[in-house]
């Protein structure tokens, strides 16, 4: 069928925040990969093989070949992950979306600074075998600390939607580039790497799979996380619709759908944040703080047969004013 962003039968802002997913991770995701692969080639990690490019973009440290393959990579990954949001099968909940435990998210934001300053001492010391690992912690442990922060209620509810949005991807731009490397478009100093790969001629080479998996984790988690509000904040809107009996309130925008985002993930400050921005946008209803951000409370799901348990109906908890 349809996918979801060209479905006018769909719902508006679900459909809005498809195209925005794809025109925000276009953005941030090819030029911090522009900049990441940037520093690969300066430190020698990757090199391309002139007689193989056209030699557009020469004046940087990337060929123009290189540049167009970011922007495949992250526009096949993120349609990908809209089409995984299309199938009832990886799409629908298999829990209902809960905040993450405190002591299992401070464990994780730890566990990920550890894996950054591992990264950047990796990058600034004498172990060249280690430098293409530690660019990929330098570079991607912030990233996965936003996702891992903003997805928290969603990674045990929508598990299926991130894995499945997440492997295929990954792993057919792994097979790209050992097509890459056997037709001799690019390759990769030995000194750099860990030495562990496999296929012949170690094509698949460890490190440089890494850089792929994880890439293309940090675009299709991004739009997991879109895609789960989303259907949430469906159900909370409808919901909260209901329990107006018929006052009338403005059309809930991106804005809103942000702040709920951002409210399941730091409640506080994205209130603070709110406030703050009043003056210049308001949000359409109170719907986007309607959610409870304590663990021990378990947002319920409608699922009065196992058809049903895969659209789910969200409880609104009490409006904190």
């Amino acid at each position: 069928g349809k996918p979801t962003m060209l479905d006018e039968s769909r719902d508006v802002l679900t459909r809005t925040a498809s195209f925005s997913f794809v025109a925000f991770i276009l953005t941030i995701a090819v030029s911090q990969a522009f900049v990441w692969d940037s520093v690969g080639a300066e430190i020698g990690i990757w090199e391309f093989n002139p007689a193989k490019c056209t030699g557009l973009g020469a004046s940087t440290l990337l060929p123009l070949e290189e540049v167009l393959w970011l922007f495949h990579h992250v526009v096949k990954a993120a349609l990908w992950q809209l089409k995984m949001g299309d199938w009832r099968l990886t799409a629908a909940p298999e829990a209902p979306p809960m905040p993450m435990q405190p002591q299992a998210r401070a464990a994780g934001n730890m566990l990920l600074l550890g894996v950054w300053v591992a990264g950047v001492c990796t990058l600034a010391g004498d172990a060249d075998s280690a430098k293409c690992l530690g660019l990929i912690a330098s570079f991607f442990a912030p990233v996965f600390a936003i996702v891992f922060n903003l997805g928290a209620r969603y990674w045990r509810s929508h598990w299926r939607l991130f894995v499945s949005g997440w492997l295929p991807p990954g792993v057919w731009t792994v097979v790209i580039d050992c097509v890459g490397q056997q037709q001799g478009v690019w390759s990769f100093p030995p000194r750099y790497l860990t030495g562990i790969s496999t296929l012949p001629d170690g094509l698949l080479k460890l490190d440089i799979a890494a850089v792929y998996l994880v890439s293309t984790f940090s675009v299709t988690a991004t739009g997991a996380i879109i895609l789960a509000a989303s259907s949430e904040f469906a159900e909370v809107r409808k919901e909260a619709a209901a329990s107006r009996s018929g006052v009338p309130v403005g059309e809930e925008t991106l804005w809103d759908l942000g702040l709920f985002i951002f409210y399941g993930a730091a409640p506080r400050l994205t209130t603070r944040v709110a406030e703050l921005m009043k003056p210049m946008v308001q949000p359409a209803s109170s719907a986007w703080r309607s959610l409870s951000t304590d663990p021990a409370d378990v947002i319920s799901l409608a699922a009065p047969s196992s058809q049903a348990a895969l659209s789910p109906s969200t409880r609104v908890t009490a409006d904190k004013g």
